[in-house]
């Protein structure tokens, strides 16, 4: 039950970490879209403001005011560069006078701007672009700007909401692995305890499965005409209806073996049903307390083998006869 829950608990983190991944992904991409188109329209259209003042001084040889109008647009947020090219990829005029009269680097993408002759936007890589303005069939407007700021502040927002995700995946996970102790692992612990008092009268939701126990008849289950052992089993189920141990050895009243489920030989050497329990273990601490039950059936005891602490307990039936002795163990650290 309690493995059941944990593993529950781990996949309620995933699959809600995973929607919540998903669901970020798509706020972020919607939020960039939005941010870039923003962007984009807002150095566009302060560049057409200034750009037919670029025209008319380019078109009268007005040096001063054309670089005047230059220096106007290389200022707006976002802007890079501001320079006028012509078709032998000279640079006519630059917001940066040391490249005034030089070739550009890119002959591939701005030759192409020259030839189209119209208004274009052009990709540098992901995060520059290249508006480009004819001024006349041999020279062109070109304004280089820059998306890196939008990116940089949206991988900010990304982050934050993944660690958003990741606290209320985790939040979720906590709260579904202690609801779930609660409705299913605390009135499983009340069954079992109410199933060893033999006590039907208290409920829980586990009832039908208590009430399906007790009313059992075993003489039609059982093809064997040891009536004690079929005692002994019918008692065991009693007790032991939801068993959650990891180890569970059931042993009759003369020690010897009946049932076993101890899969790494952790308490038995050997599983063999009907050896006694000095021939299935050479754990001397175990025999010692095993026969002190045999001598006085009363008392439980609680000991450790390597890694488990181990519950040895006498079984008795409805009358109080001594029947045989319960062995279950589990690992320290995976309790409770």
């Amino acid at each position: 039950m309690k493995k059941n829950i944990i593993i529950l608990s781990i996949l309620s983190f995933l699959v809600s970490a995973t929607i919540l991944y998903l669901f970020v992904n798509v706020i972020y991409k919607e939020r960039i879209s939005y941010q870039v188109r923003a962007v984009k329209q807002n150095v566009i259209s302060n560049i057409e403001l200034t750009a037919p003042e670029v025209k008319t001084a380019f078109s009268k040889s007005d040096d001063i005011s054309l670089l005047y109008s230059v220096e106007k647009i290389s200022k707006i947020n976002n802007v890079i560069e501001t320079f006028i090219i012509n078709k032998d990829l000279n640079i006519v005029i630059h917001n940066d006078s040391t490249k005034w009269n030089k070739k550009s680097s890119d002959n591939s993408l701005y030759k192409e701007i020259v030839s189209l002759q119209k208004v274009s936007i052009k990709n540098i890589d992901l995060q520059t672009l290249v508006y480009s303005l004819p001024l006349n069939e041999t020279s062109v407007l070109c304004v280089k700007f820059s998306l890196k700021s939008v990116y940089k502040s949206m991988k900010s927002l990304e982050i934050k909401l993944y660690a958003y995700g990741f606290t209320i995946s985790f939040l979720f996970s906590f709260i579904i692995f202690y609801l779930s102790k609660f409705l299913f692992l605390y009135p499983f612990n009340k069954t079992k305890k109410y199933l060893s008092m033999n006590d039907t009268s208290s409920k829980t939701i586990y009832s039908d499965i208590v009430n399906m126990a007790l009313n059992l008849d075993f003489k039609t289950e059982i093809n064997s005409d040891d009536s004690s052992l079929k005692h002994l089993i019918y008692t065991v189920f009693k007790s032991y209806i939801s068993i959650r141990d990891e180890i569970f050895i059931v042993l009759d009243n003369k020690a010897k073996l009946i049932y076993c489920v101890d899969e790494n030989n952790i308490i038995l050497e050997k599983k063999e049903v009907g050896l006694h329990i000095v021939e299935l273990t050479k754990n001397l601490n175990l025999i010692k307390n095993i026969s002190s039950i045999l001598e006085k059936p009363t008392d439980v005891i609680n000991i450790d083998i390597e890694t488990y602490k181990v519950n040895i307990s006498p079984l008795k039936d409805d009358v109080d006869n001594f029947i045989g002795i319960i062995i279950s163990a589990n690992s320290i650290k995976d309790n409770f």
